[in-house]
């Protein structure tokens, strides 16, 4: 039976590891894995679909050559005909790239930002062992020129755990962040402006750990105060397990980026890189509330009602129904469905 692993070291992307395995898995070929415990901490349920993990401790990461010969020797060990790189960049994955360039392992990479096509040094080192590229969306696999020989597509990673609701914990409709505060990822500035006409029906979750002890949560929460606003926004200062994450996404109203032009938040997404809001909100099925400058990313379009920083409140008033039927349409969009994305997926790492 063929083998194939996934590798994921750097700590995070692992929301992308669920549809991979279960794609693998539901072809009948055994899925490895490669990963650290803190990623298994997190994931517990991906113990049903492993057939063999290893997993490489902090302390053997930090030597970069010896930890990915050990990788090296577990894949040849194990029989694994084809390795799918979760995060395929860095200097691990260009050190196992080179001490597996002449090795009939088959290597594919997912990359999560175009940056590494334009100006990487290291990545020009991939490139050599890896010919092929999956990308997280079509506008960012359009966006790149790739060098001959490299093959690119692109696939959404929508398959979650989803834990049992109680649809009386949250009253109220909830407008999620996804992930804690911080401005290079979030428009933080623009945000107690964006807020302060919205009325006391909604609230706003920032749905990953915010630090109370950090300087920029510090700021953020007294801007909140001072405009009155700390009422309306809910915070996380833990780790936000999968089960309160599900909770949370499957009882809320819509998703917000917070990803606005002219801002920190900009030089991350919608240019180089796609926020992984976009992926939760096709998974689960929920509207996305996107800046309308960033209307014409065609793939966003079927899940996004537009806004501009000074009509926030009022589209939100207006579109209260509008929320429940774009869910209602993304059920039956093919594109927003698991099983399209996993076929696609198999039929390029398999192609």
């Amino acid at each position: 039976m063929e083998k194939i692993a996934l590798v994921e070291i750097g700590g995070s992307h692992d929301e992308c590891l669920l549809t991979q395995m279960d794609a693998i898995k539901q072809s009948g070929r055994k899925v490895i894995l490669i990963t650290t415990q803190v990623v298994m901490d997190r994931n517990p349920f991906f113990s049903d679909y492993i057939d063999s993990l290893l997993l490489l401790s902090e302390a053997e990461l930090k030597n970069k050559m010896k930890s990915m010969r050990k990788l090296l020797h577990f894949l040849k060990k194990e029989g694994v005909s084809k390795l799918v790189l979760n995060t395929a960049q860095g200097n691990h994955i260009r050190n196992l790239s080179i001490l597996a360039l002449f090795s009939k392992i088959e290597f594919i990479g997912i990359i999560h930002t175009t940056r590494k096509f334009n100006d990487s040094f290291t990545q020009k080192i991939i490139h050599k062992k890896i010919k092929k590229y999956l990308l997280l969306s079509a506008f960012l696999k359009d966006k790149i020129t790739p060098q001959k020989g490299i093959s690119l597509d692109y696939f959404y990673p929508i398959h979650f755990n989803k834990a049992s609701i109680n649809h009386e914990k949250f009253p109220k409709k909830t407008i999620v962040v996804i992930g804690g505060v911080e401005n290079r990822r979030k428009d933080l500035e623009g945000f107690p402006q964006l807020i302060k006409n919205v009325g006391n029906d909604f609230q706003f979750v920032f749905l990953g750990k915010s630090d109370p002890n950090q300087a920029e949560v510090i700021v953020f929460k007294k801007r909140l105060i001072e405009n009155q606003l700390s009422d309306k926004v809910i915070f996380y200062d833990h780790f936000v397990s999968n089960e309160e994450f599900s909770q949370q996404i499957q009882l809320s109203t819509a998703i917000l980026p917070l990803v606005h032009p002219n801002t920190p938040s900009a030089d991350q997404y919608f240019k180089n890189q796609i926020s992984g809001a976009m992926n939760v909100a096709f998974g689960y099925h929920k509207s996305l509330l996107i800046h309308e400058e960033y209307s014409l990313i065609e793939e966003m379009q079927p899940a996004s009602v537009y806004y501009n920083l000074e009509n926030f409140s009022s589209i939100l008033e207006m579109n209260k129904d509008t929320f429940i039927e774009i869910s209602a349409q993304m059920k039956n969009n093919s594109s927003f469905d698991v099983l399209e994305q996993e076929k696609r997926y198999l039929s390029f790492i398999l192609g």
